[in-house]
């Protein structure tokens, strides 16, 4: 699978980065939100799948991608239900708010998993998850930002 992920990569011109871990390895992915023009930045993870009593292969790429800010914490069940009808409109795909070390602010990542055959199903499966990222982190702006007008804070 690593030689797939590497061979993806290469393919895309995107720069990326190798992990902590053997057959990890990330990009960053820079996109405007088109309602209030607003510039982000989306840090996409992906590595061969994890090893289990299920999939004795690594068969399987694991692909996680997290926004480059993070939401107020008040706002969290707000943004549980907005990340439970996305998980619904995107099956294989799943949102999960999660703490952050601050506890006033939540996160957001969005995973998903997926047995490509080739390179093009690879490259198809990382598009369309980027994208539908990009649709989830650009509803959760637009959701917190009208309630709590420039509180979001920045991650880096």
């Amino acid at each position: 699978m690593n030689a797939l992920i590497e061979e993806y990569l290469r393919s895309t011109g995107l720069r990326y980065f190798r992990g902590h871990h053997d057959d990890e390895y990330f990009f960053l992915v820079d996109f405007l939100f088109v309602a209030d023009q607003h510039h982000g930045r989306l840090h996409v993870h992906i590595e061969a799948a994890p090893l289990d009593e299920v999939r004795p292969e690594r068969d399987a790429v694991q692909l996680t991608i997290t926004p480059d800010r993070f939401y107020p914490g008040g706002k969290r069940e707000a943004l549980t239900a907005l990340a439970a009808r996305w998980n619904s409109e995107n099956p294989g795909s799943q949102a999960v708010v999660h703490d952050s070390c601050d506890p006033t602010l939540v996160g957001v990542t969005v995973g998903s998993m997926h047995r490509p055959a080739d390179v093009a199903a690879l490259a198809s499966f990382v598009d369309e998850s980027v994208a539908a990222g990009m649709e989830l982190f650009g509803r959760m702006r637009q959701a917190v930002a009208t309630a709590v007008a420039g509180e979001l804070r920045d991650a880096g």
